[in-house]
């Protein structure tokens, strides 16, 4: 059965957060990205498909569509579509309790490429609880989502006040460590029992705000005299500070 127009409508609807917030759901594409999905505990609501694919036995077959590679270009907001593209709701997350000993804290990143793949490197380093501020990008952005590469559905994330999720962190004994230009050299922190990493935006850094919040502060340091490079990507910033911070002292 061909996808009707007001399928494709609504579908495509949801590459804007707007129709995101209001239906509480998202997209994910790709054949790693849906078979990450369908693996996790999110609820799938649909699955549109070229082809029937391994991973489909543990779908209810209610929910996939078999499509045409033409029907899912027009669904797609890929430039290459993957042929599958699911629907699942958002988790409504009110409560996330930081359960590990090192948390990661994000202040206002704004780039969907960053996001992802600072996510996706959380997991990697075993980082299962991020929290955002509501100044970063829409967790559920299509661009969020492609990059994890399906480690979004595999850690608790949130967006909200990091003022106050510090506050709760520092009762909870955790040391605050904010990831600036000028701090100490991370390769000279001793880490303490339970961390919170805090990641400023590409441009600005951290906020003043939360900055002031912080106990200390870390950075990568740079080992060019000339200082040619002003200064890193936040995601890559954030795999080199994971990779110290998580590495058997």
């Amino acid at each position: 059965m061909a996808i009707s127009a007001s399928d494709i409508k609504r579908i495509k609807a949801l590459q804007q957060k707007k129709f995101r917030q209001e239906s509480g759901l998202f997209v994910a594409e790709g054949v790693k990205t849906v078979e990450e999905l369908v693996g996790s505990d999110f609820n799938v609501i649909e699955v549109y498909s070229t082809e029937n694919l391994d991973f489909f036995e543990s779908v209810d077959a209610n929910l996939i569509h078999t499509i045409k590679n033409k029907e899912l270009e027009r669904i797609s907001g890929l430039k290459s579509p993957n042929k599958v593209l699911a629907i699942a709701e958002i988790p409504n997350i009110e409560h996330v309790i930081a359960s590990e000993s090192l948390v990661l804290l994000l202040d206002g990143i704004k780039d969907p490429g960053n996001l992802g793949t600072i996510i996706r490197t959380a997991k990697w380093f075993g980082i299962d609880t991020i929290f955002c501020s509501e100044e970063c990008v829409d967790i559920y952005n299509p661009k969020v989502v492609q990059s994890t590469m399906g480690a979004l559905f595999h850690v608790k994330i949130r967006s909200e006040d990091l003022t106050n999720r510090i506050s709760l962190l520092k009762k909870d004994s955790f040391q605050v460590i904010g990831s600036t230009m000028q701090g100490r050299s991370v390769y000279e922190h001793k880490r303490e029992a339970k961390t919170a990493l805090v990641i400023g935006s590409e441009s600005h850094g951290i906020s003043h705000s939360i900055l002031e919040l912080c106990d200390n502060e870390c950075s990568v340091p740079n080992n060019e005299k000339k200082r040619s490079v002003e200064s890193l990507n936040a995601a890559i910033a954030t795999s080199i500070l994971l990779s110290e911070l998580t590495r058997p002292h």
